[in-house]
């Protein structure tokens, strides 16, 4: 009767443990997505500012450091009139308690010439949880 009790007693505790492991997942792929919707209002919105916050200053993928995605994104605004960037089928995978990945597609639509040109891109986005929050870290 005593055994039993004990294992009711583990059992409950490692319910509520992983519980508590799928809360704090659901909280971090709430502020991940967040993130990623920022991202895309940032774009939209012709925002360096706003964009540049969303990068780790340790940004590293491919030899591209943070200042070389910002430089790219300048470049983007000062070639098209306007942008619009919409993300959708996003799947957001928690590697560890400080490391996401973001797999997602999306629709870049950019205006120039008075003409609007569309890109439409699969995209696998790695970010680290900092002191501040979610960064993207890689995959740009």
């Amino acid at each position: 009767m005593m055994k039993k009790n004990l294992y009711t007693i583990i059992a409950s505790l490692l319910f509520l443990v992983c519980l508590s492991l799928i809360a704090c997942s659901n909280s971090d792929k709430v502020e991940i997505s967040q993130v990623m919707d920022s991202r895309d209002h940032a774009i939209s919105n012709r925002n360096i500012p706003e964009y540049s916050a969303l990068i780790a200053s340790d940004y590293r993928d491919h030899g591209h450091k943070k200042v070389d995605i910002l430089a790219q994104m300048i470049s983007l605004f000062d070639k098209f009139e306007q942008a619009e960037m919409t993300s959708y089928d996003r799947h957001i995978r928690q590697l560890n308690d400080v490391q996401a990945q973001c797999e997602q597609s999306y629709t870049l639509r950019v205006f120039a010439d008075n003409q609007w040109r569309k890109i439409v891109q699969r995209e696998q986005i790695t970010l680290n949880k900092t002191s501040t929050g979610w960064k993207i870290s890689s995959g740009l």
